[in-house]
């Protein structure tokens, strides 16, 4: 099958297989692993884009036992679900893999918040006693590229990273991807009960 595939697609496919088994979140350091591993220069030939690498890892999760996948992907809807109604003041959208359907043992379930301050989540996760890191992310929000606070903790032994944006008061602020520069594809709780209803039963 390798020989049949130029270098290009083999790259986006070790890129896809980077994301998915080993976690990696930044397509710009996967795809520099797979070509590494190929080999390649930096020639813009041999560098698929971030498209070709979203076609691919979209084509690898088809790869994986259907069972086994969905029963992740359940889970990680699940939990997203339970961690939106918790968070309702903070008007969460899910965003990522989990809505994507690529969710793997090792990803992260991605949520959006609005807020004033992130201290008001802070505050509000620590009134709960629920433990968390502090970092933070580059993204392009509305008409400003900064990096905006991101908080990450675990339910279950599974990640969950929580974005937090300024409140615009209807949580409808756009949110770029960084890797792509279109528009990130978000779901609210209501749309993500739809989702989950809609998925094969366990």
């Amino acid at each position: 099958m390798y020989l049949e595939k130029n270098l290009r697609q083999l790259i986006a496919d070790e890129t896809a297989r980077l994301i998915y088994e080993e976690g990696y979140r930044d397509y710009r350091l996967a795809k520099q692993k797979a070509s590494q591993r190929f080999g390649a220069d930096n020639q813009a030939k041999n560098q698929p884009s971030n498209e070709e690498i979203e076609q691919a890892l979209h084509e690898y999760v088809q790869l994986i036992a259907p069972k086994e996948h969905q029963a992740t992907l359940r889970l990680h809807r699940e939990i997203a679900l339970e961690a939106m109604e918790f968070l309702e003041p903070f008007q969460p959208f899910l965003t990522g893999a989990a809505l994507e359907g690529t969710s793997s043992p090792v990803s992260a379930i991605t949520l959006h918040l609005s807020a004033n301050r992130a201290e008001d989540v802070m505050f509000y996760l620590e009134e709960k006693q629920l433990p968390f890191q502090i970092h933070d992310r580059k993204v392009k929000a509305g008409k400003k590229q900064d990096y905006f606070p991101l908080l990450r903790l675990y339910v279950d032994n599974v990640e969950v990273e929580l974005m937090i944006f300024p409140d615009d008061g209807h949580g409808s602020l756009s949110v770029l991807n960084s890797m792509t520069g279109k528009g990130i594809k978000r779901a609210d709780y209501k749309r993500l009960q739809e989702i989950l209803a809609a998925m094969p039963p366990p």
